[in-house]
């Protein structure tokens, strides 16, 4: 894996609608026994604490086909909300501020919103067998969280428009015949927020604003971008999921992606087990199953993720991850000047951006 270009994750830090689900207030739930590591897992305790609850961020197809063989291995259920990762924190911190709690472990595509519910308490510290395959600034030193995947932002364009001079660069994106074809995403809440200030942190607030000049059309999701982009109604998006991207080139659809060599904004999703469970047994199997190199490697094959395991192939098809020159950021620092960041957004491209 390749060393992150500029900066390192964590800079200086050391440190589907949810099916209706019966759980105990947050000060109820279980305080104890709960497993401190891998090998403190008791598999009749888990089967006996019966289904689980997971808020996740992940695209559906592959929560859905992780969930599959993991109840298939162990007949434990799942049930999860899927939302944006803005929509995951904003549950997740609602029900903690009203005591209740209802999900047992969380995977957010926002490095900086676990942080926060690691801050704030929520998260408890857990020792996976899979940490020893992850790079030390991909998880937690205190093992309350483990990055599980990373995303990159890469070019998607419509191949039947561009496919014999596709863009390369980003800065190619505000010149025509790329610039009035233009969409991107970002919800009413700021999701696409943190790779756009990827960009502007590696090239300067200018970029975006000459991209803001071309009047990009904004949607709310990576998944409406991708069929933007199949049916030809938009010719070029920026920042958009690789792994969205590839799934469209691999079923045949008229599209293609590209990462432009001069950095490509990568972000961290990350898994944490929620302290207080009522079923810890049963969360730590379904941690460390969603964290073997199996689980990851379903996770790219059926979806297009990069692991963070360095053990993990890379999706079908696609570059290994060494390949890449990798963009991030302080996600501490991020996370303190979050309402600053959003208000230059909205002032940026216009419309809703949570602040």
């Amino acid at each position: 894996m390749s060393e992150l270009h500029r900066r390192m994750f964590l800079g200086g830090v050391a440190a589907g609608t949810l099916a209706a689900v019966t759980a105990p207030t947050f000060s109820a739930r279980a305080q104890s026994s709960a497993p401190a590591d891998a090998s403190e897992i008791d598999l009749e305790k888990a089967k006996a604490e019966g289904p689980l609850t997971f808020y996740t961020s992940l695209d559906t197809k592959i929560v859905d086909e992780v969930i599959k063989t993991f109840k298939e291995m162990h007949g434990i259920d799942v049930t999860y909300f899927r939302g944006g990762s803005a929509d995951v924190t904003s549950k997740v911190l609602a029900e903690a501020d009203a005591g209740r709690l209802q999900a047992d472990l969380v995977d957010c595509s926002d490095l900086a919103a676990v942080l926060v519910m690691k801050d704030r308490g929520l998260l408890r510290p857990f020792k996976s067998e899979a940490a020893d395959k992850v790079r030390a600034d991909l998880r937690d030193p205190d093992g309350t969280w483990i990055a599980d995947r990373l995303t990159q932002a890469c070019i998607q364009y419509n191949a039947n428009e561009f496919g014999d001079n596709p863009p390369k660069t980003w800065q190619a994106l505000t010149e025509e015949p790329y610039a009035s074809r233009l969409t991107f995403f970002s919800s009413a809440n700021g999701d696409g927020a943190p790779r756009l200030y990827t960009l502007a942190q590696a090239f300067g607030w200018e970029l975006l604003e000459q991209l803001a000049a071309a009047d990009p059309l904004r949607v709310q999701s990576p998944q409406v971008i991708n069929q933007l982009i199949e049916s030809g109604e938009r010719g070029v998006a920026f920042c958009t999921n690789d792994n969205i991207a590839w799934r469209s080139k691999i079923q045949g659809k008229p599209t293609d992606y590209v990462y432009p060599s001069e950095g490509v904004p990568t972000e961290p999703g990350a898994l944490g087990l929620f302290e207080g469970s009522a079923k810890p047994h049963a969360a730590a199997l379904f941690y460390e199953y969603w964290m073997s190199k199996e689980g990851q490697e379903l996770m790219a094959q059926a979806g297009g993720k990069y692991s963070s395991r360095s053990d993990a192939a890379p999706p079908e098809g696609a570059p290994p991850l060494s390949d890449l020159n990798l963009l991030t950021i302080d996600y501490r620092d991020y996370a303190k000047q979050r309402q600053d960041i959003l208000q230059r957004m909205a002032d940026t491209f216009g419309g809703e951006w949570g602040v």
